[in-house]
């Protein structure tokens, strides 16, 4: 049945004033096996689209999905990408010192003059054509070359490891501005919060002073405390745009408006010992394991600069073709021979060399020693807010708690009329005060752990 019969069927179907067709509207078993078919594709079509549905309405990024996009989209990592990129090729250049070397020449030559052969001369415009191939060989160059390859190997690895400190640093920054985030995120939600029961106390001000239970001093309190609060609310609400600005910049992909992003700051994290970390960050640092092949490579670089004043030993080849006109026939020839090439001199270059190598392997065992200390004193000092941190919460979930209640308290106190309108003031101002610093201590804590990780060079 051809998709003009099918309109039809299903036209008649709906449309009782449609004269029907035998072959299109009858009730016979084609029709029905039709009518079954297309009933089972709208039931399957509905089936699929309910997973769909409910893949759509989420739209929550959580820290991990945060992660992945930005490691995959921040451009910090393709530039560390592209350096050791960079230093992959140096090796492999070095490398080629070490396989054959082998080319291919054409050559043509035209002179003229006069020749001498016994008692004859030759007075004429002589031509040459050659071509062939060379071949080179280093056999030899006691370790010269050897020591070449291992430091531009070992450079290799520190850039390596330099590729995972960058990504180390995007992984940290991610958290960092997701905390900060969803710290912003709350803070103005408090702040809503306390317009919303500024608004409810100026009404009720308002409605005690014209019973005339209270002055006019309360309602212009509760005004002056209510503009305070829409202040503090505009404030609140700038900062968690720019927080999620940042947060977006930095993962460099466009996030609609209606996507949110999962909110962890209550979550507790593993508890961390101190030596454990010191030993984890010697061992899996990557600027301690980078700086390590630096020196490494600073050695090597030091025997091939002094291994210059050793001789070297090559082997060569060749196969050519000559002829003294292009039309008639080319001649082979061929060659084969050793090379032994010793340096008697080369105006102090080679012991320049030795020098500078040196220095730099100097300057990289100090910067080794100064990155130690280095990362050992950041590893305790995140160890030590860590420790704070973790105070810091349960003090100020306490102090939430206490000021909640005095606030309670001020506002009964209020409403039988003993109490003053300053007392709201105070407790709303220590509740908001309070709730403040329990988030921010949340964010702190958050923040310190993925340093303290990351000062161990575990964050991933």
């Amino acid at each position: 049945m051809n998709r003009l019969k099918i309109f039809e069927y299903r036209q008649c179907l709906t449309d009782k004033n449609v004269l029907t067709d035998k072959n299109v509207c009858s009730t016979n078993k084609s029709g029905r096996v039709v009518e079954q078919t297309f009933l089972s594709v709208i039931l399957l079509l509905i089936l699929i689209n309910i997973p769909l549905s409910l893949n759509a309405q989420d739209k929550t990024l959580s820290l991990k999905q945060c992660i992945d996009i930005a490691l995959k989209n921040n451009p910090q990592i393709k530039i560390a990408e592209g350096s050791y990129n960079a230093t992959e090729a140096n090796y492999i250049s070095a490398l080629s010192v070490l396989y054959p070397q082998l080319g291919l020449s054409a050559g043509w030559t035209k002179s003229g003059g006069t020749s001498v052969n016994g008692f004859l001369v030759h007075t004429g415009i002589y031509e040459n054509y050659s071509t062939g191939f060379q071949l080179q060989q280093l056999l030899y160059d006691f370790g010269r070359s050897n020591n070449r390859i291992t430091g531009f190997e070992d450079i290799k690895k520190s850039s390596k490891q330099d590729l995972i400190t960058a990504t180390q640093n995007l992984i940290l920054n991610t958290n960092i501005a997701y905390y900060n985030y969803l710290q912003y995120k709350r803070l103005r939600d408090v702040a809503d919060e306390i317009v919303k029961q500024d608004e409810e106390h100026l009404k009720h001000a308002k409605a005690i002073y014209e019973v005339g239970k209270s002055a006019r001093y309360d309602v212009l309190k509760a005004q002056a405390d209510l503009g305070q609060a829409k202040v503090n609310l505009i404030a609140a609400e700038n900062n968690y745009r720019l927080g999620r600005l940042q947060l977006i910049n930095l993962l460099n992909v466009k996030i609609e408006d209606n996507v949110d992003f999962q909110d962890n700051l209550d979550v507790k994290q593993e508890n961390v010992d101190l030596n454990t970390a010191f030993k984890s960050a010697i061992d899996n640092r990557p600027e301690i394991l980078s700086i390590k092949s630096i020196v490494e490579a600073d050695k090597a670089f030091v025997s091939s600069a002094w291994d210059a004043n050793l001789p070297s030993i090559s082997a060569n080849a060749g196969y050519n073709w000559k002829s003294l006109k292009i039309q008639e026939p080319f001649y082979p020839s061929w060659n084969i021979g050793l090379n032994l090439s010793v340096p008697l001199f080369q105006g102090f270059a080679v012991d320049a060399s030795v020098d500078l190598a040196k220095a730099n392997l100097k300057s990289a065992e100090a910067t080794y020693d100064l990155l130690s200390q280095a990362v050992k004193l950041d590893v305790e000092q995140q160890y030590l807010s860590l420790l704070q941190g973790n105070e810091s919460i349960k003090a100020t979930d306490l102090l939430v708690k206490q000021t909640e209640e005095t606030l309670k308290i001020a506002e009964g106190r209020y409403r039988e009329g003993v109490g003053s309108a300053l007392e709201i003031t105070d407790a709303r101002v220590a509740v908001y005060n309070s709730k403040n610093a329990f988030i921010q201590a949340l964010y702190n804590y958050q923040v310190t752990y993925s340093r303290l990780i990351r000062a161990m060079g575990v964050l991933k």
